[in-house]
């Protein structure tokens, strides 16, 4: 995976000096001490944690964003559960948009170099009709950031509709963003590898088994699109089992979730 550039540009330091410094009733995002970012969605307040993706060599490449929340009162809700909320297509999109948005924000403000991954709600891509990431590349554009180091990710889910998800691919890549797409099984990639065009395949090593079991269904994996990175997901334990050619790993082995994340750092010891 080529290196990206998500420096802060003047367009973004700017955006992020006019926030304010405390909630306001009037606006969706504001910054903490720490110059971190904060949403605000119906009493929650919404932050950014990043997860590591790395290669072979242990190299960190890239990173996941994931959605936390808390409340006044309790410890927040899970992501399935808050965007369950989200009952009309209306709300959804705009809890999606301002999540993305957020992960951006606070990608920029921690000093993140390396190419982002995006979660879209699996609903998101039925709700919008028409164009695809052209919202979005409006707040990319206005933050000074090239959409080439934005990587928008898929949900599993999507992968069962292919004619769908071939067309919010394309409109994303049109767009200019890289895409990626969850599959739930080797068999599903094999099924839907021919009709859609991501430059990421992500899949739970769970799925894969372990030991050169997984290691021959890999690279049969990445014969089926040479052009795809596949990324394997959820890995507790370093392991050269899913190490094939070009392949990245994810998962505890290499880092959790956290609010700032890594940059370029090697993996624990084996």
């Amino acid at each position: 995976m080529a290196d990206a550039d998500l420096s802060l540009h003047p367009l973004a330091l700017a955006f992020l000096e006019r926030l304010p410094r405390q909630k306001a009733p009037d606006k969706q995002l504001h910054r903490r001490d720490d110059g971190r970012v904060v949403g605000d969605w119906v009493g929650l307040e919404l932050s950014s944690a990043f997860q590591p993706i790395v290669n072979a060599e242990g190299r960190v490449v890239g990173h996941e964003a994931f959605l936390r929340s808390a409340s006044d009162d309790d410890q927040g809700l899970s992501p399935w559960t808050l965007f369950s909320t989200a009952t009309d297509d209306t709300r959804l999109i705009a809890l999606d948009r301002l999540a993305r948005t957020l992960h951006l924000l606070n990608a920029l403000v921690v000093g993140n170099t390396l190419p982002l991954f995006l979660n879209v709600h699996g609903r998101l891509l039925a709700a919008v009709g028409d164009d695809h990431g052209r919202a979005f590349r409006r707040v990319v554009d206005a933050l000074g950031v090239r959409p080439e180091h934005i990587v928008i990710e898929t949900p599993v889910e999507a992968s069962a509709q292919p004619d769908l998800l071939a067309f919010v691919l394309r409109n994303y890549r049109n767009n200019g963003f890289r895409v990626a797409v969850n599959v739930a099984s080797a068999a599903q990639w094999q099924d839907i590898a021919s009709a859609i065009h991501p430059h990421f395949v992500k899949i739970d090593s769970r799925k894969l088994g372990r030991g050169p079991e997984a290691h021959e269904r890999l690279k049969w994996l990445s014969a089926l699109r040479e052009d795809a990175t596949l990324i394997v997901t959820h890995i507790e334990n370093a392991s050269t089992d899913y190490q094939v050619g070009q392949s990245l790993q994810q998962g505890y082995a290499f880092g959790r979730p956290t609010a700032a994340p890594a940059q370029r750092s090697s993996v624990p010891s084996r």
